[in-house]
């Protein structure tokens, strides 16, 4: 049996965010009706799909979303006093509403039998703290963070530093992710395996180019050692 090392995203793949996404929603559209843009919540949820679905946010993540919203439902540019106004609190959201994905645990404890496993995520170095209290932390091996790195993905440097790490070919690695643009992409052309979840806000992303159809693409993370099954 063929042992792989497979890499996790966290946002939306481990990591349940969509309590805090809603949270966001909420607190955005209150603050941009504040600020005098008279928009309704299903006015907002089409120019956020929008923006996300055209990719408009590029490889960013909440700051670059309240500037794109900002900047095309705003008379002035009152983007940076929401973004300081909102930063504080999506801080504390995040430790309070994020959570550990369905089954994360079950799936985790089932594929480290066989296989080792790692992480590779744009992200604070406080979901390390997370990861501790969900008590999952001590299943990687490797952690390899943004924030702690000082490179982010898309940029093949990360994921190959992960591999440097840990001492795998690609063709021995797989990547699961929700995004196709910094999770699917680059994998796919250092010759990874990829897996898509589409359980994700990321979910309206279509393929541009051949690197961004991923190899399995499932609904939900239990699904995963199906797939893993596959693959040996």
């Amino acid at each position: 049996m063929r042992r792989l090392f497979i890499f996790f995203d966290l946002g939306q793949t481990l990591v349940n965010e969509w309590n805090f996404i809603h949270y966001f929603d909420q607190r955005f559209l209150e603050l941009l009706n504040g600020y005098g843009a008279r928009i309704d919540e299903r006015n907002y949820q089409t120019v956020r799909d929008n923006i996300v679905r055209n990719r408009m946010i590029g490889f960013g993540g909440i700051n670059e979303l309240i500037l794109e919203v900002c900047r095309l439902v705003c008379h002035s540019n009152y983007e940076s006093l929401i973004m300081k106004k909102l930063g504080p609190e999506l801080k504390e959201m995040r430790t309070r509403l994020f959570r550990l994905t369905d089954y994360a645990e079950d799936v985790i404890e089932e594929l480290i039998v066989f296989h080792r496993l790692g992480i590779i995520a744009n992200q604070p170095t406080d979901i390390l703290e997370l990861l501790r209290i969900w008590n999952v932390d001590r299943f990687f091996d490797i952690k390899v963070l943004s924030s702690l790195v000082r490179m982010a993905k898309p940029s093949p440097e990360i994921f190959k530093l992960a591999l440097m790490q840990a001492s795998y070919d690609p063709e021995n690695c797989v990547m699961v992710g929700d995004r196709l643009d910094t999770d699917i992409s680059p994998a796919n052309k250092l010759g990874m395996k990829t897996i898509r979840i589409t359980d994700s806000i990321f979910k309206m992303q279509e393929p541009i180019n051949k690197y961004e159809n991923p190899t399995y693409t499932i609904a939900k993370l239990c699904e995963i050692p199906r797939i893993i099954d596959c693959i040996r």
